[in-house]
């Protein structure tokens, strides 16, 4: 016959729940840790509050630092420049052979009403910048661009290239487009035209 297996005296006896205690110096140093790892995280990232990053310290610092409405103005203006005008008129506003220059020109600096009406209906036929004439073609962008775009384009050439003129609003465009279509104006102008429809002052 087979003996039986003995029993090992070595054997641990079944886990039960207890209610033993984490030291007080390991809780004391893990509650210091967490205490500053929360002041460093909140120093850093202000509070928390999403829009802040490190090296800024507040939202307020963050504000501080975004540009100014007339900044992006000019930013967006000067986007749709460069997509829609730059081929013509170039990007230093110096113009071509056929196409007039947009830097120091009476037409950009002085009249915004006649201004704003060249670029909603377009020129045609030839027209004298600073002594010299060009006989180009000037699209209409009425239907291309809505007021606000091309308030924005408007503004930041009368800002570029040494130019120095007041902004233009939507609400500019907005009223001239209007005293356009009282005047029963459908086609580009002429120079003659937009000089008897805008003078200038």
């Amino acid at each position: 016959m087979s003996e039986e297996p003995k029993l090992s005296m070595n054997e641990h006896d079944e886990p039960v729940s207890g209610n033993a205690q984490m030291p007080v110096g390991i809780a004391v140093v893990l509650a210091l840790l967490g205490y500053i790892g929360c002041t460093k995280v909140d120093e850093l990232n202000a509070n928390f509050a999403s829009n802040v990053h490190f090296p800024f310290g507040s939202p307020i610092e963050v504000a501080s630092l975004a540009p100014s409405e007339e900044q992006l103005i000019i930013m967006r203006g000067k986007a749709l420049y460069a997509k829609n005008c730059m081929a013509c008129h170039q990007a230093n506003g110096g113009g071509s052979g056929v196409n007039p220059p947009l830097a120091n020109s009476p037409y950009v600096l002085e009249n915004s009403e006649r201004l704003s009406a060249i670029l909603l209906k377009g020129l045609g036929g030839p027209i004298e910048v600073l002594g010299k004439t060009y006989n180009g073609a000037m699209p209409a962008w009425e239907s291309t661009l809505s007021d606000v775009q091309i308030a924005e384009v408007l503004t930041y050439i009368r800002q570029e290239w040494g130019n120095s003129a007041s902004r233009i609003t939507s609400e500019e465009v907005s009223k001239v487009s209007a005293k356009i279509q009282e005047q029963g104006q459908s086609q580009p102008w002429t120079e003659p035209e937009l000089s008897e429809a805008f003078s200038v002052e």
